[in-house]
């Protein structure tokens, strides 16, 4: 009984050492003068295109262009909005955002950071092996005419084992509100 005591404690703490989240350590974007928390072991990549700045922060390392990723997000940074789309930035970012029913988003969640205008949007889609979560976070500065755009993705499947690390790395992206 003892020994069958032991060994339950002993998967138990494996158990737990196997889940654990990796550690997370400050990632500067200094493209964008902001910051993130990056999971150890996960890859950062930075790209620019026609003035946008492009982040992709995977589990799985994306070396060229349409390397596919099961976990993690993509930053898209759009600054002079109000000259690119002739309307301010947060106007942008719900015209770009899932909105209803018919696009399978939940309902959206809006709040203020200063100046700085936050829209959040979750839905699933379907995937070649299992559904994705997607979560969308369009943080629009209207004063500056940027606006940020993250979306992350992960299993379905993933979602609960993922959440905690998720909401951790949106958790942590700053931005200098002058930006």
């Amino acid at each position: 009984m003892k020994l069958l005591l032991q060994l339950a404690i002993l998967l138990t703490l494996a158990a737990a050492a196997f889940a654990q989240e990796p550690a997370l350590k400050k990632q500067e974007l200094t493209a964008i003068k902001g910051s993130i928390l990056l999971p150890e072991g996960w890859f950062l990549k930075e790209d620019t295109d026609d003035g946008l700045t492009i982040y992709q922060i995977s589990r799985e390392k994306a070396e060229k262009e349409g390397d596919a990723f099961t976990a993690g997000l993509i930053l898209t940074v759009t600054p002079k909005v109000t000259e690119r789309a002739e309307v301010k930035p947060s106007n942008y970012a719900l015209d770009l955002l899932p909105s209803g029913d018919e696009d399978g988003a939940k309902g959206m969640i809006k709040t203020e950071e200063g100046p700085v205008k936050c829209f959040r949007v979750e839905y699933a889609i379907d995937g070649e092996l299992s559904d994705i979560k997607i979560i969308t976070i369009a943080k629009a500065n209207d004063s500056t005419g940027t606006l940020y755009f993250l979306t992350w993705q992960s299993p379905e499947t993933e979602d609960a084992a993922l959440k905690d690390l998720r909401e951790k790395i949106l958790a942590s992206f700053t931005i200098d509100p002058a930006f």
